[in-house]
Parts: C-alpha cells; structure tokens; sequence
C-alpha cells in the first residue's frame, strides 16, 4: 500500500500574523521540518499545499523533493471580495479553469437561463466576459478536467504513479 505524507500550509495564519509554514523550527522553517521529518521516514510522495503566501513559502522548499500544490480558492476569494467581479475564475498557462467564485448576483441567470441548461456554466461566463476577473495561479490542476470515467482514470495514474 502506497504513503503520502500532506503539509497543509495554505492557511492565512490570521491570529499569528505571519505564515506559520516559515515560523523558525529549530532553525529552519516549520515547513521545511515536517518535509524533513517526511523524507526520515522514508515517504516517497510529500505534497505541500500553498495558499496566499505560496509566493513567501516556495523559495524555503525549494531543496526538498516534494509537489507543491496552491490552493487558489483564498486568492480567488480575495480577488472577488477586492473587486466585486460577477465571477473570478482561475487560469494556468492562459487557460481558465475552476473553481469558479460566482456571485450571488449571477445565480438566478446559473438557475433559469437557457444558455445556462443548454450549454452550462461557461454560458454565463461568456454573457459576462467583460466583468469577470481572473487570476493566474501556479496549478495546472485548474484547467483539468473531469468529465469521463477515462479523465478519472488519467487523473488517478498521474497521482498515484510514485505510489505503483
């Protein structure tokens, strides 16, 4: 059976005031502790995942053999909440992806218009090109899609392709 180890580090640290994933650990950073901790015991796979501080963290993990992941949902949401857009949608390599922020204001038009049921969600992004805001992160799990079981299928082996 297969192991990974997870750094969860895409958190705001609101209350300690600084990304606790750089707090000095006996002198190195936290992160990079529990990295090193994972690699003593011998786990092949080791995921950090990164959120609005990925671009303060990354340069500390930068020596460890790990995939970082960002978490864009905190930016998406920031991004919203700063500008008020209709909806906020990621992209990686000029590509959109998901998730999307929608706003409440757009949830009758997802609900009951016919763009809407006949060709989904990207309807109603389409209608409001001109308003939305996107943000670039770092993830090309944003553009990736999900729809058949051989996507299911794909996405599986490329996760789990250390562990097999």
């Amino acid at each position: 059976m297969g192991l990974a180890g997870v750094v969860l580090a895409a958190g705001a640290s609101e209350r300690m005031g600084r990304p606790k994933a750089l707090l000095d650990f006996r002198g190195r950073p936290f992160a990079v502790r529990i990295l090193e901790v994972l690699e003593a015991l011998d786990v092949k796979s080791r995921v950090v995942v990164l959120g609005p501080d990925a671009a303060r963290i990354r340069p500390s993990l930068a020596t460890h053999e790990c995939v970082i992941v960002e978490n864009p949902l905190e930016r998406l949401l920031e991004a919203h909440r700063r500008t008020g857009a209709p909806a906020v949608v990621p992209s990686f390599a000029e590509r959109r992806g998901h998730p999307v922020v929608w706003d409440q204001a757009l949830f009758p038009e997802l609900a009951t218009s016919e763009a809407a049921t006949r060709y989904g969600a990207r309807a109603v992004l389409a209608a409001h090109e001109q308003d939305l805001v996107t943000v670039a992160v770092d993830d090309p799990a944003v553009i990736d899609d999900l729809n058949t079981p051989e996507d299911y299928e794909r996405l599986v082996r490329e996760l789990n392709r250390d562990i097999y």
